[in-house]
């Protein structure tokens, strides 16, 4: 039987939350493991591909804490928010100066990112990197986790952190209990150039078979989000450009006409995952393993890497990371931001689909009193910007 490798930390999952927890916890000393089943040099890495990320606010401090964006990254500033709905009245304009702060995020590539994310552990001597490899068997007991990889390779950690996607098999066999609801709908990926296009101002449009949205790229380009119905989502995959720019003129409205030159298209599946408890003895879920929400307010990857961010505060005095009391202090620190992140998110996918008059009237009135009450649009603003309290140490404003 070969040695097993020692390491304070295994992550299974190396897509960016699992990397971006990675260097935090290097960072803090600890001695860290990624299994990563993807190649790295795989023009199909799922979570480094060429989809648009909305990085809020709370999302840009801890990326910039762990020194993993700078200037030479491109990215679009998010100053201006406009949120629609077809076929109902009701409108909310949201300006970032208006609320105290420069931008209320910024847009990057997840491309971009995740090479950023490469680089950084790389430059970390604390991190071993086992690639392309797949967590096979683990087995906690009081002092650690022992790991069998598929290649025969065994791993000792005392902690193993579940950063392998919604569908799990770490948070399956932690016995972490969880519901899974599938929407039944898909997001189609994509970017257009348009004629013209108000800068630094990202757009979100609710209609009837789901939410529309624009970004703004770099280069005068803007990433659309397109969600409708499995069906009509594997539909369009197969439109021709023409039919694409034509179908997309409809559904945007008056207030966007003249696109052009559509790039690749790609589509992801939605469902929700909510896991309440995200621990196992010695194991945790972070991200889409414990949580995964609709993209509805581009929320998802905000979440996890505030998850990221509190494990790390969680574990900042801990000599043995897996230890129950731990453990315990994440689930303490997350538990608010988790659950009502899934509530907002879901409470918006189901209202503004839902087809009855009442809900429908409803929408109306909230996406209204959001429009013109300052309170409401505070309470908004601070939540998309990804301030829920307890705010993690490394989100919280810098002088």
């Amino acid at each position: 039987m070969s040695a097993r490798i020692e390491h304070d930390v295994v992550i299974a999952g190396g897509g960016l939350a699992g990397a971006s927890l990675a260097v935090g916890l290097a960072r803090q000393g600890f001695d860290v493991a990624v299994i990563e089943a993807v190649d790295r040099e795989a023009d199909h890495q799922p979570s480094y591909d060429d989809r648009t990320l909305v990085i809020n606010r709370a999302s840009l401090n801890i990326l910039g804490a762990l020194e993993i964006i700078d200037d030479d990254l491109a990215r679009c500033p998010i100053r201006t928010i406009e949120i629609t709905r077809a076929g109902g009245f009701g409108r909310v304009r949201l300006e970032a100066e208006r609320h105290g702060v420069d931008r209320f995020g910024e847009v990057v590539v997840a491309r971009e990112l995740g090479n950023r994310l490469l680089a950084a552990m790389k430059a970390c001597a604390e991190i071993t990197e086992y690639c392309p490899e797949r967590l096979e068997t683990f087995a906690a007991d009081d002092d650690g986790v022992d790991v069998r990889l598929a290649s025969g390779t065994q791993l000792r950690g005392r902690l193993l952190v579940a950063a392998d996607g919604t569908r799990s098999s770490i948070r399956q066999a932690a016995g972490m209990a969880s519901d899974l609801h599938d929407y039944r709908q898909s997001a189609m990926i994509f970017n257009v150039r348009p004629r013209s296009a108000a800068e630094a101002t990202a757009h979100e449009r609710f209609t009837p078979a789901g939410p529309l949205a624009f970004l703004p790229q770099p280069e005068g380009r803007l990433g659309v989000v397109w969600i409708d119905a499995n069906e009509r989502i594997d539909e369009a995959m197969g439109w021709s450009d023409d039919e694409l720019i034509a179908r997309l003129v409809e559904r945007a409205g008056s207030a966007f006409q003249g696109f052009e030159r559509p790039g690749k298209r790609a589509r992801y599946p939605l469902v929700l995952l909510r896991t309440p408890t995200p621990i196992g003895a010695r194991t945790v879920a972070i991200g889409n393993a414990a949580n995964t929400v609709h993209p509805v307010s581009a929320q998802g990857f905000n979440l996890g890497l505030r998850d990221v961010a509190g494990l790390l505060d969680a574990l900042a005095d801990a000599r043995d990371p897996g230890a129950p009391a731990w453990l315990a202090r994440y689930v303490k620190l997350r538990a608010d931001d988790q659950a009502e992140t899934v509530r907002y998110t879901d409470t918006l996918a189901r209202t503004f689909t839902n087809p009855s008059l009442p809900f429908r009237l409803g929408a109306g009135l909230g996406l209204a009193a959001h429009g013109v009450l300052p309170g409401l649009q505070r309470r908004l603003v601070r939540a998309a910007m990804g301030f829920r309290e307890p705010v993690p140490t490394l989100a919280r404003e810098r002088a």
